[in-house]
């Protein structure tokens, strides 16, 4: 599980409405839509508008910064789109990003660049404002209206990366890594224990079983059974001490 990249700021800056118009030259007519970050005064994230490419209108390309302003370390946070196509309610949608390494982790004041674009629109979007709309400390502390639950997704994640790892580590323990070899063919080997939980930790849980799956098929595919055991033995993520991503 990868996420994008990023750098620093100065705290007297001020978090209002920031806007920030970009236009390549040679590209489409249309205006391109106005990114703006929301006022969250006292919100442990800054966000700034860094670039929108509209050579596509209805489906722009837009980036931005993020900013950690506390004295504290970030490991997950998600951002939240709402976009204006005129008239009507915007469409809104959240990006979860997880920083599953300690190397990878939002220090206190860095910073990180970020891109989206997947959204397809059938109009033209006029006006897209980001937020903050959850973030998890190192040492699990958060903050956050967390509309969409993704703190509630993270711990569903997490739970299916542990099981995962402890299934795997059994059959390579007991069969051998041939046979870890063998079963990581099957898709759905890891499933959760109870089903009560809800559909957002349940897709956090199917989440963090494929990502340790893919993550053992890759250890293999470069460095052969040796490279399997030592992918094996690694901690999910910074939570647990993992160190690289």
């Amino acid at each position: 599980m990868l996420k994008l990249s990023f750098k620093v700021f100065t705290l007297g800056i001020l978090v209002g409405s920031l806007l920030f118009f970009y236009h390549r030259p040679g590209s489409s007519q249309a205006a391109p839509p106005r990114v703006v970050a929301a006022e969250q005064p006292g919100a442990p994230l800054i966000i700034m508008p860094t670039f929108v490419d509209a050579a596509n209108p209805l489906r722009p390309r837009y980036g931005y910064s993020v900013t950690n302003a506390t004295d504290k370390t970030i490991v997950a946070y998600a951002i939240q789109q709402s976009v204006s196509l005129g008239p009507g309610a915007p469409i809104v949608s959240t990006t979860l990003t997880h920083l599953p390494a300690k190397k990878l982790l939002l220090g206190p004041h860095d910073s990180r660049q970020e891109e989206d674009g997947s959204g397809q629109y059938e109009r033209a979007p006029i006006e897209i404002t980001l937020s903050a709309d959850f973030v998890e400390f190192e040492g699990a502390p958060r903050w956050g209206e967390d509309r969409v639950r993704s703190g509630e997704r993270l711990d569903g994640e997490r739970s299916g990366a542990k099981a995962a790892l402890k299934k795997y580590r059994e059959i390579a323990a007991v069969d051998g890594v041939d046979a870890l070899v063998q079963t990581l063919e099957n898709s759905n080997l890891i499933q959760p224990q109870e089903q009560t939980n809800s559909s957002t930790w349940l897709d956090g849980f199917k989440t963090g079983a494929s990502i340790v799956k893919s993550r053992l098929i890759s250890a293999k595919t470069k460095g052969g059974h040796d490279g399997l055991r030592r992918e094996l033995g690694k901690p999910y993520d910074s939570t647990e001490g993992r160190l690289e991503p």
